[in-house]
């Protein structure tokens, strides 16, 4: 998901400087990106837990840790809301912190969307030309359960490139995860707007974007919710590297690090368990969240060193997660289309071998994806802000 992204996200690349605690944010970015992807996969190339019959134990634990996806997603509106308001706070006194923040923000956005979009169209007309019953919604597959065709009419696209989708219009094509997207775009508006308008005790043109959530469904409010708990982190993790206060996590030694780090680990993974076993109910996305924001509070205040084998790991989040996010739903379904032929397969080692096959060459794509895209953010903002300097005095 995107971020200073969807998502997931957009954010800039942090594990080449600065404290030991951004290098693991870029390692999650990672996993968080993968565990979406591999829910998607896993979704059109087996049988669902309910049709295969009497798995093991074995692959009981494979369906449950490859279905974490929407817990992923939390996971990338926390990051996002500390990132983003590390940068709305190094702006908001400057003179021109709107047209500068809304050139950050368009130029990391749209520099992925627009051509997501384009590819992906590309691969939804391919799999409907080969009549996919992944794209016609005849497979079985959770994750597309009607045809595609209507969400491909200009107009839906036009209404996703103004991130209006699941507000005005639904998401297009095949890609349904675009759904996050929307909403940070719209979270990068309001929070700045709500903030500015408390410091400067004022109104702000930004407010009315706030008007946009009165034609969005309710889970647009909660996934703020979720956003502002990074942001929260953000100004308490600010504070805590000021000396506000003192940090028993921060003085641990040895086994107490461990302790501290065992523990917050063991609430994420309990918390996010119990959502993806539904005994959460609508108290999954904040309670997700919630449980992450304090996993990575203890993270921060431990700060751990760069471990080198999990570099790789940092840079593809940090570089590319968004690009993956954007990117990988269209293809997974051409894929699953041309491996498969609309046929989910049992619980086997051939299935797994596709998934695994799948899996390769969906993050390849998204890391060559982002070579062109998402690692251009720099030079596409410089041009952008020199286009803007030259209108403005013109």
């Amino acid at each position: 998901m995107p971020t200073e992204s969807v998502a997931p996200p957009a954010l800039v690349t942090t594990h080449e400087g600065g404290r030991g605690a951004f290098f693991w944010t870029d390692v999650m970015r990672f996993c968080a990106a993968t565990a979406v992807v591999a829910e998607h996969a896993r979704d059109f190339l087996f049988l669902t837990f309910a049709e295969a019959q009497a798995p093991g134990a074995g692959w009981k634990l494979f369906y449950f840790i490859t279905g974490f996806g929407r817990e992923a997603v939390m996971v990338f509106f926390v990051i996002s809301g500390f990132w983003i308001t590390s940068a709305i706070d190094r702006r908001r006194k400057g003179p021109s912190f709107w047209s500068d923040y809304l050139i950050d923000r368009l130029s990391r956005l749209l520099l992925v969307i627009v051509p997501a979009l384009l590819i992906g169209g590309l691969f939804d007309l391919i799999s409907l030309r080969l009549h996919s019953p992944y794209a016609e919604g005849l497979s079985g597959a959770l994750s597309l359960t009607a045809s595609i065709q209507p969400r491909m009419e200009p107009q839906v696209l036009l209404g996703n490139l103004l991130f209006l989708q699941n507000i005005a219009v639904p998401t297009f094509g095949s890609n349904g995860p675009l759904w996050s997207l929307a909403n940070e775009f719209w979270y990068y508006l309001w929070f700045p707007a709500l903030l500015l308008a408390l410091i400067q005790r004022r109104p702000n043109l930004a407010l009315a974007t706030i008007a946009i959530g009165l034609l969005a469904p309710l889970s647009l409010y909660g996934g703020f919710g979720v956003w502002l708990m990074g942001s929260a982190l953000y100004y308490l993790d600010r504070m805590a590297m000021a000396g506000a206060f003192r940090s028993r996590i921060a003085a641990a030694s040895g086994p107490g690090r461990l302790a501290w780090l065992g523990a917050a680990a063991c609430l994420l993974a309990a918390t996010a368990s119990a959502s993806r076993l539904d005994r959460l109910h609508d108290f999954a996305d904040p309670a997700v969240g919630l449980a992450f924001a304090l996993f990575l509070w203890v993270v921060l205040r431990l700060d751990p060193r760069r471990r080198p084998a999990m570099a790789a790991f940092a840079g593809y989040g940090a570089k590319a997660s968004f690009s993956l996010y954007a990117t990988h739903f269209p293809l997974v379904v051409l894929l699953a289309t041309l491996l498969t032929a609309g046929q989910r397969g049992a619980p086997d080692a051939k299935t797994v071998a596709m998934l695994v096959l799948v899996l390769a060459v969906v993050l390849a794509a998204g890391w060559l994806f982002s070579l062109l895209t998402e690692q251009r953010t720099a030079q596409v903002r410089a041009r952008a802000r020199t286009l803007f300097l030259i209108r403005s005095q013109a």
